[in-house]
């Protein structure tokens, strides 16, 4: 038996609370009895013996009888039950002990499925959403509907009745409160005391202008209690009227139904503590972008619901897709309770949900699965696999499932040989789509060509067919607007934000392999693909190259082409694309004016080579093959490539790559110089510097210094040559910046500042050559953040905030000219984190806590789910922001960071599992909750203290880290803090030590970290304090002296809370802080209140 929340009788079992739960009576028992009940339960009606009990409750401890009898005594007081008059545990005399009362578990978990126990048709209900009625096939989400029932009642305990659930298209959110939480909070005990009497839903998918607050009232009066409506005497438009004008008399109707139906004495009739009406509105997302409604219906809206869930009586749940989330962060009204958890992100199911929703519905319906006669592999897993590889097919999943069904023998077996003739997932994609066209009409229909052509597109190797996202801006007509509604209804398309634009694309590209009409389209218009392809993807080259003119179109068969497609009226041209074939044709008419000029010149050359000694000809054309070989292999692999390399982090691509570039170079002499180009010598310099690189990425660092010191005597002269090369400025920039960087690896921050000086130089030029180029802009902007880190180092922060303020501007300069770069996102977020760490030194915590808020406001306006590097940045700004608010003493807002940096950061490794850097970031989120957490991490975190050791043990990768040592002093330091704040002063002694031996030992290692000196002064006062109030104040005195004298010469600089609050602390200790007002103001200005030396109670 799983932690879950189960039933026993009338009492709510909630294990990793250990509290049993009765309407509003709530008791606790001990973790072995606790046991003890779950034992019972799991084997209920069963006899177990006191020795079968104990050997599984005790394990080979020997206790005898005599703690068991303590048990079950606990357990009948808190039950109320008696050992005479049993209604839950009865003893059966010399034989032991069993359950009597029934025992139940939420719908939808996975243990309560039993074969046959579903007697409807399908148990699988295709593209629609599972309903009420559908909750005993209800599987695959048990977890998550026990997250969200706790949610939920946390809500209503707020006093804010309203749960609002995000996620992409087709993630199963209606089916999540249709099947999973409505029959929970209706059954019989509700949960944790709240329940449903009646349910309304309200899909705004079927809301019409003008009728919203009507449609609204018309599901309200679906309401009933006993069969009797509860707005028994109203209409719609009267119950919306009373809505939009007397809302407190609606909300005291309900409160006098709810009132009438709790004094109804019926044992069938459920009681709850507290009982409510629910209302579930569907697809919030109409609501808040559709042109339907203005802004004024929109929030008047928003404010009836939220009277509605402040009211007591009334429960506001509501489902919305995720891509819509800057809308929901537009209205405050829906982010009120989001820091209590009102909000909830719902994601694609893992591989064992999948199984789960696959295999126990089935189960359920007496069904079973043939085997594949190939593989011998069972239908069930080949569909748990298929749809496993395609996270977005959870509906097409359903929808094969209900085929396979349909098409079942009669033995009620479903049937391998059907899902190879549906084509499997895939397959039945294609037939959907057919079925979904059938009901268009002929305009509607025709006008699928138009947008397949918005939708398909080629890889750039022109090999495979695959998708685009279109505008619903470019949809010309009705017929185009209805038609793509459609495939959004029957979830073959999806709806989503891309770039704060209203997008539509296709859901899975299966519809392209799998649907007929569409293979055949692409296949009629497959020349016009390829033209319409290379175009895209040489317009997109063409602008990253700041339209370079060797970036256009050639002369002859590719200009011809591209140019065919203006006259063809089913392929739309971006702005872009259009104005490449227009460059090229100009360019086309001047480069045939320019031929004409030189021809004669040409044939002179001709005739001039033609006299030339075979032996001179041969010379030339072997050194020219020798050039050529060489400038076309370093053009693309130490230059285009080793760009795109650099961005991603893989230089040690070009291991092999750049030794095999320079074996071109070392067959030139001195002598032979003269036949290489400017290009071929600065190409030389580049593979030079991309070889420095790759060995610092494999930490070969002499290798590295002596290959960047090479390449940067190479490229040197070639600056005199030709001073506003930008690439060549560009170059020597990163030259600098590396060789700058194996300093600052070395802590040598004043050899590090020169270097990096040098590359704000080189940056500067660029600029001032090209100040409208993106590189230009973008350099100098870097240049500025690496010399603000020096400064930083080097404690200068009102000079390190002046250059991460102009690096930042240059980065929104650039974000104003094009806001689609998801890598200018990141870059922005890490110079405004470097900003506020700098605001942060130097006292001003309220202007770091903002800049991080500025971050976290624009990665959430962005779609982040398949950017894992932008997942980690903002993982990053959410530790260091719930660390800003610890200093304030906001302890539950510093776990909820904590906590949703914990979950982007394993969103992002779920994308890149083998990063062990954001492993170890994982380790630090889950001891930032540990940290600030202020209830019981049991529940918080589903963790112990125990467990959590236990996680960082077994981890290969932690364990060869060069930060095991600081991982686990961060833990100790973490547990210390956290069992002080229960309470537990003896156990947090003990880590509060060594956590003070494990941080002496990290700063003996690396002696210029004064990070670990803040850490070592808050374990020493942390450890003073407890000694204090334990009464062993022997060492008290000294340990507050050290902290002292550790951190007197750090403070004169730094003014942030880790070193001043300490401080603080040890100057309160030895008597001193009234000497100390500049320091006492300081911290009061920032918030900071707990900064005296304050021995725990």
């Amino acid at each position: 038996m799983s932690n879950s929340t189960f039933f026993f009788g009338d009492w709510q079992i909630n294990p990793q609370s250990n509290s049993v739960q009765s309407g509003d009576t709530i008791r606790t028992l001990e973790p072995k009895a606790m046991d003890v009940l779950r034992l019972l339960c799991q084997h209920q009606g069963e006899v177990l013996t006191p020795d079968d009990i104990i050997r599984q409750c005790w394990g080979d401890i020997a206790i005898g009888d005599n703690p068991l009898h303590k048990v079950m005594t606990q357990l009948r007081k808190a039950l109320g039950d008696q050992a005479s008059n049993p209604q839950y545990i009865e003893t059966i005399r010399k034989r032991g002990y069993r359950t009597i009362a029934s025992v139940e578990f939420p719908v939808g978990h996975h243990a309560k499925v039993t074969p046959a126990q579903w007697q409807g048709a399908s148990p699988f209900p295709g593209l629609r959403a599972f309903e009420t009625n559908d909750s005993s096939v209800f599987f695959g989400r048990s977890e998550q509907v026990n997250t969200l029932l706790n949610r939920i009642t946390k809500q209503v305990e707020f006093g804010r009745a309203f749960c609002l659930i995000l996620g992409p298209s087709g993630t199963g959110k209606s089916s999540l409160i249709n099947a999973g939480i409505m029959p929970n909070l209706m059954s019989k005990n509700g949960f944790n005391g709240v329940g449903v009497i009646d349910n309304a839903n309200l899909d705004l998918a079927d809301v019409t202008k003008d009728r919203l607050i009507i449609d609204i009232a018309s599901a309200m009066l679906d309401w009933e209690i006993n069969d009797q409506a509860v707005f028994s005497d109203c209409s719609a438009e009267m119950l919306a009227n009373t809505l939009q004008n007397d809302i407190n008399a609606v909300i005291e109707y309900c409160q006098l139904a709810l009132a009438n139906h709790s004094s109804i004495n019926d044992d069938n009739t459920p009681t709850y503590s507290r009982p409510h009406f629910s209302l579930f509105i569907d697809r919030l997302e109409i609501l808040l972008a559709s042109p339907l409604f203005t802004e004024s219906e929109r929030n008047n809206v928003l404010d009836i619901l939220e009277t509605l869930a402040v009211s007591g009586v009334i429960l506001i749940i509501s489902a919305c897709r995720n891509d819509f989330y800057p809308q929901v962060v537009s209205h405050p009204s829906l982010m009120a309770g989001k820091a209590n958890g009102s909000h909830f992100d719902l994601s694609a199911p893992t591989r064992a949900e999948l199984m789960q929703m696959i295999r126990l519905p089935a189960n359920a319906a007496n069904l079973t699965w043939t085997l594949d006669p190939d593989t011998a592999m069972p239908l069930d897993e080949i569909l748990c696999s298929d749809a496993a590889s395609n996270p977005d097919a959870l509906p097409m999943l359903q929808y094969t499932l209900q085929s396979l069904y349909l098409n079942k023998d009669d033995d009620n077996q479903l049937l391998v040989s059907v899902y190879h003739s549906l084509g499997g997932i895939e397959g039945a994609i294609g037939k959907n789509a057919e079925e979904v066209l059938g009901q268009l009409s002929n305009s509607e229909r025709a006008a699928l060509p138009k947008i397949l052509s918005m939708l398909v597109t080629l890889t750039e190797d022109e090999k495979s067919i695959t998708s685009n996202t279109a505008r619903w801006s470019d949809l010309s007509s009705d017929a185009e607007i209805n038609l793509v509604k459609a495939m959004v209804d029957n979830r073959l398309f999806v709806s989503h934000l891309q770039h704060d634009q209203a997008c539509f694309s296709i859901a899975h590209e299966a519809l392209l392999r799998r649907w007929p009409r569409a293979t055949k389209w692409i296949t009629d218009h497959s020349d016009s693909l390829a033209i319409k392809s290379r175009l895209q993807h040489q317009s997109n080259r063409w602008l990253a190259e700041s339209k370079s003119n060797a970036y256009l179109l050639a002369e002859g068969k590719p200009l011809v082409e591209a140019s065919t497609l203006l006259d063809n009226q089913l392929f739309s041209l971006e702005p872009q694309e259009l104005a490449l074939i227009q460059a090229s044709t100009k360019q086309a008419n001047i480069g045939r004016w320019r031929r004409r000029a030189v021809m004669l010149a040409l044939v002179a050359l001709t005739l001039i080579s033609v006299a030339m000694s075979i032996r001179s000809i041969e010379a030339e054309t072997q050194a020219q093959q020798k050039r050529l070989a060489a400038e076309n292999l370093l053009g693309f692999m130490v230059g285009e490539f080793a760009d795109k390399m650099r961005g991603i982090g893989r230089m040690d691509l070009l291991d092999g790559i750049s030794n095999k570039a320079l074996e071109y170079f070392s067959d030139f002499s001195a002598d032979d110089a003269s036949y290489l180009s400017f290009e071929a010598r600065f190409q030389h310099g580049q593979t030079l510097e991309a070889m420095g690189e790759v060995a610092y990425s494999r930490g070969n660092i002499d290798e590295a210094h002596s290959a960047l010191i090479s390449a940067r005597e190479r490229m040197l002269p070639l600056l005199e040559m030709q001073p506003q090369h930008l690439s060549l400025l560009k170059t020597l920039g990163a030259n600098a910046f590396w060789l700058g960087q194996l300093e600052y690896d070395q802590n040598d921050w004043a050899a590090t500042q020169p270097w990096f000086e040098q590359y704000l130089t080189y940056s500067q030029a660029m600029y001032q050559y090209a100040p409208d180029d993106n590189d230009a802009l973008m350099e100098l902007s870097y240049a500025q953040n690496s010399l603000g880190s020096i400064h930083m180092k080097q404690q200068h922060f009102a000079a390190a905030r002046e250059a991460f303020e102009q690096s930042l501007q240059l980065k929104l300069q650039l974000w104003d000219k094009d806001q689609t770069n998801s890598q200018l996102i990141a870059d922005i977020a890490d110079t405004r984190s470097w900003l506020a760490s700098a605001a942060s030194d130097q006292g001003d915590i309220s202007t770091a806590i903002k800049i991080h808020q500025q971050i976290q406001q624009q990665f959430n306006n962005n779609s982040l789910e398949k950017q894992p590097y932008l997942l980690e940045r903002l993982s990053s700004s959410y530790a260091l922001l719930a660390r800003l608010l610890s200093y304030q003493n906001h302890q539950q807002q510093a776990f909820e960071k904590a906590q949703l940096s914990l979950v982007t950061i394993t969103n992002a490794l779920k994308q890149d599992p083998e990063n062990d850097v954001w492993k170890i970031q994982q380790y630090y989120a889950y001891l930032k909750m540990l940290a600030y957490s202020t209830e019981p991490i049991e529940q918080t975190m589903g963790q112990s203290l125990d467990s959590l050791a236990t996680m960082l043990e077994k981890d290969i990768t932690l364990n060869k880290s060069a930060q095991k040592i600081e991982v686990w002093a961060t833990y100790q330091l973490a547990a210390a803090n956290y069992l002080a704040s229960k309470g537990l002063l003896s156990e947090s002694l003990v880590y509060a030590q060594r956590a003070i031996t494990s941080f002496k030992q990290l700063i003996t290692e690396f002696n210029q970290s004064s990070l670990y000196v803040a850490s070592l002064a808050q374990s020493n006062m942390l450890t003073a304090s407890l000694l204090t109030s334990l009464g062993q104040p022997k060492q008290v005195n000294s340990l507050c002296q050290q902290t002292k004298n550790q951190l007197a010469d750090i403070i004169d600089k730094n003014k942030e809370p880790r070193f001043t609050m300490p401080y603080a602390k040890a100057l309160d200790c030895l008597g001193e802080l009234d000497q100390h007002d500049d320091l006492v103001q300081q911290l009061q200005q920032s918030a900071i209140t707990d900064y005296k030396f304050n021995p725990k109670p």
